[in-house]
């Protein structure tokens, strides 16, 4: 578990902070390149615990696909990792635009065939759509800012970006066998 603090910063400092990363990635496009990692075991029945730098998720299946329900499952940590994105996107950018955001919220839906999991079908295994809303409250009345806000929000948010395009992606399957107590 995170013992990180949680003082929220305020618009200026989160403009300051993009703007900082901004700088510093313009001088040095080396530094543009980041690598983000993520840990995971199965532990039991369909639990699965995820290491993310100092911080642990639990993921689980619900009851009525074999799971215990601990936790969300892992398409459904998409569609929030989806709206969380969209939401930091949009404060960010807000930030850095002068625009005054009161609260962003989104809805974000799944729609999946399951026979493609449980190999009943030729179909894709993962969502064969993803539908979202973003939802803006802002008193904000310039249009091109307001036009700049939805640009970014719909082509610089990493995980719509993910969601949307092909990712090459490479991997293994290893078998070993299991280490038998002393």
């Amino acid at each position: 578990m995170s013992t990180h603090s949680v003082i929220q910063p305020n618009a200026e400092q989160i403009r300051q902070s993009v703007n900082a990363v901004i700088g510093n990635i313009t001088t040095n496009t080396d530094k543009a390149n980041a690598v983000f990692t993520a840990r995971s075991e199965l532990k039991d029945g369909l639990l699965a615990k995820i290491n993310i730098r100092d911080f642990q998720l639990i993921i689980d299946e619900p009851n009525s696909l074999g799971g215990t329900d601990l936790g969300p499952n892992p398409v459904e940590v998409v569609l929030g990792a989806l709206g969380a994105c969209q939401e930091i996107v949009v404060k960010a950018y807000a930030s850095v635009l002068g625009i005054e955001v009161s609260s962003v919220k989104v809805e974000a839906q799944g729609h999946l065939d399951l026979r493609g999991f449980f190999n009943q079908a030729d179909v894709r295994p993962g969502f064969k759509e993803v539908k979202f809303n973003t939802i803006i409250e802002t008193e904000e009345t310039d249009a091109e800012k307001l036009k700049s806000l939805q640009f970014f929000a719909e082509n610089r948010c990493p995980v719509l970006d993910i969601i949307q395009n092909a990712v090459a992606t490479s991997g293994s399957i290893a078998f070993k066998k299991p280490k038998v107590a002393a």
